[in-house]
């Protein structure tokens, strides 16, 4: 009988501990990855320079790395990239960019 009081206040203190954890929320630092990356990656800054981003002109030091690369044009409705271009997703839009310059071949809005 006594055993039986044990496992039930172990088992009924370890769903305490979990409610406890669920409502914490997520750790810091966003959580678990993305689970599939092959829908490309967006990365939203806090302002919108692009907007004023014109052709031929170079795109900000920040906006090179992989995180702005969309390797999923398709998926997007993009036509391929030429060779030694990369398409960039910033803000929900599309920047066409020479990899060799970084300078602007070409700027698709995502939105009609």
């Amino acid at each position: 009988m006594n055993k039986r009081i044990i496992v039930q206040l172990v088992a009924l203190s370890l769903s305490g501990i979990s409610l406890v954890a669920i409502a914490a929320g997520p750790p810091p630092g966003g959580g678990a990855p993305m689970a599939n990356s092959s829908m490309g990656r967006q990365q939203v800054m806090p302002t919108i320079p692009h907007r004023d981003w014109k052709k031929g002109q170079r795109i900000p030091t920040e906006y090179r790395t992989y995180n702005f690369i969309m390797d999923d044009w398709r998926g997007h409705g993009l036509n391929a990239p030429p060779r030694g271009q990369k398409w960039l997703g910033v803000n929900g839009d599309y920047v066409l960019v020479s990899t060799r310059n970084w300078t602007i071949s070409n700027i698709v809005s995502g939105t009609p």
